[in-house]
This record gives structure tokens, C-alpha cells and sequence, in this order.
């Protein structure tokens, strides 16, 4: 499908430049229950659109896939009208069927989670980081690999790292592609930007203080498949 430019006017560009003042999280056991302001676009929307579109082949800089460079907050508004999701084009384009959707077949859809957070952050006008989220506390206390570890995965890496989209010959899409790079020590490596592990999620701000910390209590657990 074809994704027709849109002309951003300039004033809306000058109101939604700001820098993302994300606090890092406490690092201590609780509900999890954090107070959302409204959507982050670094830490929330821009591993999202990375994922599953900013790629090699896609939207990344040097493919830009029928001129469109995902990569950055400004290549993504083009096809973003702030404060109307239903008349964005990114919308539209995620919730089409057959070869029109987006990401292209045979890669996996966007996840109705991922779907509701990005109207949501377009409705609140899209901005690149005004009143950023601030998770109040951490759950480092109920760490599973059903409900934690791979919805921290969808966010940031299955866009790239699964059966159809093999980056770099790595699969996260299942427990044992997954606890392959546990026990190989890339997982964490790549999380935690170690030296010598190339860094990931690529192209995209480091994971949260909170959701690298959930993962190295899961490792240490023995990554158990829970």
C-alpha cells in the first residue's frame, strides 16, 4: 500500500520539540502501578515503530521504503496527524488486512496492545516526550517469562528477532530461541550495553532501568520457562 506523505505545519513541529525527561525507576519491590502522564515516544512508541518498521528492507535510513525514514520522531510524523489517530496514515496502515497491512506479510501484525498505545499517544497530540512516563515503582517481585519477559521482547525485539525477520540469525520469538541467548550471555550483553555485545534494542534508546532490571532477576533465577 502506498502511504501518501503528509505535510506537517511548522508550528506543530516547533510545539512538539522537547526533550524526553524520563526519571529512571526505583529499583525496589511492589505493585508495579506507575503514573502515566501521558505517552513517551522514546521510551514507549519509538521501540515500537523500530521494531517492526524502522528496519533493513523497511523504513530504516538507508532502505526508506517509498521515501519514508522511520528512524527518527520527524520521518514517523509524516504519516502522524497529532491529536486525530483515526486520519493518521500509521494507523490506518497497521489495521488494514491482507497486503495492505503493515508491517508487510509474512511479518507478524502489531499486537492490539501496540495498536492502542500508539492512537493513544497520537489522541494526546504525538509529541516527542512532553510529560514523559514516570514509573512510580518496579515489580521486581513477580518476574515470569509468560507475562515479563515477553511482553518487554515484543516491545523491543520481535520486530527484528523472529521467525520471519531473522536479525542477525537470532530468534526471540519462543523460550528456547530466548534462553539460547541467556546461556550464550547475549541477552543480557546486548540489554545492558556491555562492551563487546553490540548494542540493542538498535537504533533506539537503552531499556529501562525497571525492565533491565526484571530481566536480570529472571536470568538469575535460572530463566525458567514460567
Amino acid at each position: 500500500m502506498k502511504i501518501k506523505k503528509i505535510i506537517i505545519p511548522l508550528v506543530s513541529i516547533g510545539f512538539f520539540i522537547s526533550s524526553c525527561a524520563w526519571d529512571k525507576t526505583p529499583l525496589v519491590g511492589g505493585s508495579g502501578d506507575g503514573v502515566k502522564d501521558s505517552i513517551c515516544f522514546e521510551k514507549e512508541i519509538q521501540p515500537i515503530i523500530n521494531s517492526n518498521c524502522a528496519k533493513s528492507g523497511c523504513h530504516d535510513a538507508i532502505t526508506a521504503e517509498e521515501g519514508y525514514d522511520f528512524t527518527t520522531y520527524f520521518g514517523i510524523m509524516e504519516i502522524v496527524k497529532p491529536g486525530n489517530p483515526n486520519d493518521s496514515k500509521l494507523i490506518e496502515v497497521i489495521n488494514e488486512s491482507g497486503e495492505d497491512i503493515m508491517p508487510p506479510p509474512p511479518n507478524p501484525p502489531l499486537s492490539q496492545e501496540q495498536i492502542d498505545l500508539l492512537s493513544q499517544w497520537i489522541s494526546e497530540g504525538a509529541g516527542i516526550g512532553v510529560d514523559c512516563f514516570v514509573e512510580v515503582e518496579c515489580d521486581t517481585l513477580n518476574v515470569t517469562y509468560s507475562e515479563t519477559i515477553v511482553a518487554i521482547l515484543q516491545t523491543n525485539c520481535l520486530g527484528c528477532h523472529s521467525t520471519v525477520s531473522t536479525g542477525g540469525g537470532i530468534l526471540l520469538n519462543s523460550y528456547s530461541g530466548v534462553k539460547e541467548q541467556v546461556n550464550n550471555g547475549k541477552l543480557l550483553g546486548s540489554i545492558t550495553w556491555q562492551s563487546g555485545y553490540q548494542q540493542m534494542p538498535q537504533n533506539a534508546a537503552q531499556l529501562s532501568a525497571c525492565d533491565i532490571t526484571k530481566v536480570e532477576i529472571w536470568i538469575d533465577s535460572g530463566a525458567p520457562n514460567n
